[in-house]
C-alpha cells in the first residue's frame, strides 16, 4: 500500500510538467487577422502586408479575415469574444480604438478591458484640400476668411462622425473658428462637390485626395500629419502652418484578446517591431501615402491609447458628433 501511494503522488508530480512539455509552442497553426472594414480599403491593405511579413516570420499562415459593420465595431468585438490563445488578432485603428467609444452611447467591447495591445503600425495622412476654382492658396487664407465671415465656410466630410469629419472639427476647435459642417453619405459625394466649388474645404484622407490633386481638379493646403508627404514635398503641415494642435495621426494597430499569455504577446510584438524596421516596410508605407506612427513605441502604446479615448471625448463633444 505504502509503495502504490508513493508511486502514484510521484506521477502527480510529473503530470503537470509533462503536459507543459507537450504543450505546443506557439504558433503551430494558422493565425487570423480580423480586419473590421471592407476589403481594398487601407486598413485592409496594410493589414495584408502586416499578414504576409508575419507569416515569414513566424512560419505558419497569416489569414485576413474581413468583418465590416458598425464602423468597426463588429470585427472588433468578434476579437473582444476570442480566445485568448494568440490565434486571432485585430487590426484595430484610430476609429475603433479613439473616436468609437466616444462617438457611440455604447459599443460591445470596453477598448481596455477587452485587449491586449501589442504594437502601434502605421499613421495615414488627411490633407487640408479645396478646390483649383477657390481663391484659398493656403490654410492662412481660409483662416482668415472664416474669422472675417463666421459660419458662412463650408467643410465636407463623408458623414457624421467619420474620420474626415472629426479632423475637420480637429482644426476649427484648434483655430477657434466657426465653419459650417456638410455631411453627404461616403466621402466620393463630398469630393465631387469640393471639386466643383459647391463646398470649400476638407480634411480628406490623402489615399483618396491624391488622384484629383494630380488631376489638378482640388488644392492641398495642409497636410494634417506630424510630416510632409513625400508626394507634396511643398505642401506645409499643419503644424508648419501654425497649428501644431491640429496634428493628426489617422493611425493603426495590432491588438490580442486580453488575457492572452506574456510570452506570447512580448513574441507578436518583437517580430512586429523587426517588420517595422526593415526598408520594405518604409517603401511601403511611402506606396499607400502612410509612416509608421511617430513616437509611440511598443512600450508606450497602451498609454497612447488611453490619450487618445480622452482627446476623442473633446472632439466629438465640440463637433456634436455623438450617435445612439
Amino acid at each position: 500500500m505504502t509503495l502504490q501511494r508513493r508511486t502514484l503522488l510521484g506521477a502527480a508530480a510529473i503530470t503537470p510538467f509533462a503536459a507543459q512539455a507537450q504543450t505546443p509552442a506557439w504558433p503551430s497553426r494558422p493565425i487570423t487577422v480580423i480586419v473590421p472594414y471592407v476589403p481594398g480599403g487601407l486598413p485592409d491593405t496594410n493589414a495584408r502586408f502586416i499578414a504576409q511579413k508575419l507569416a515569414e516570420k513566424l512560419g505558419q499562415p497569416v489569414v485576413i479575415e474581413n468583418r465590416p459593420g458598425a464602423n468597426g465595431a463588429i470585427g472588433s468585438e468578434a476579437v473582444a469574444r476570442a480566445r485568448p490563445d494568440g490565434y486571432t488578432l485585430l487590426f484595430g485603428t484610430m476609429g475603433t480604438h479613439g473616436s468609437n467609444p466616444a462617438i457611440y452611447r455604447s459599443t460591445p467591447y470596453d477598448v481596455v478591458r477587452d485587449f491586449t495591445p501589442v504594437h502601434a503600425l502605421f499613421a495615414d495622412n488627411n490633407i487640408a484640400v479645396t478646390s483649383t476654382r477657390s481663391p484659398f492658396r493656403s490654410l492662412a487664407d481660409i483662416v482668415a476668411y472664416a474669422r472675417a465671415n463666421p459660419g458662412k465656410l463650408t467643410f465636407g466630410s463623408g458623414g457624421v462622425g467619420s474620420g474626415v469629419h472629426l479632423a475637420g472639427a480637429q482644426f476649427q476647435k484648434v483655430a477657434g473658428l466657426d465653419i459650417l459642417h456638410v455631411p453627404y453619405r461616403g466621402t466620393t459625394a463630398s469630393l465631387a462637390d469640393l471639386a466643383a466649388g459647391r463646398i470649400d474645404l476638407m480634411f480628406d484622407y490623402a489615399v483618396t485626395s491624391m488622384p484629383l490633386i494630380e488631376a489638378g481638379q482640388i488644392r492641398p493646403l495642409a497636410v494634417t500629419g506630424q510630416r510632409r508627404l513625400p508626394q507634396l514635398p511643398n505642401v506645409p503641415t499643419v503644424g508648419e502652418a501654425g497649428y501644431p494642435d491640429a496634428v493628426l495621426d489617422v493611425w493603426s494597430g495590432l491588438f490580442l484578446p486580453a488575457g492572452v499569455p506574456t510570452a506570447i504577446v512580448d513574441r507578436l510584438a518583437d517580430t512586429i517591431e523587426t517588420i517595422l524596421a526593415e526598408p520594405e516596410a518604409e517603401r511601403w508605407a511611402a506606396r499607400t501615402d502612410s509612416g509608421r506612427l511617430i513616437g509611440v513605441s511598443r512600450e508606450r502604446f497602451a498609454d497612447f491609447i488611453q490619450a487618445e479615448l480622452v482627446r476623442w471625448r473633446g472632439i466629438v463633444e465640440f463637433a456634436g458628433a455623438r450617435l445612439d
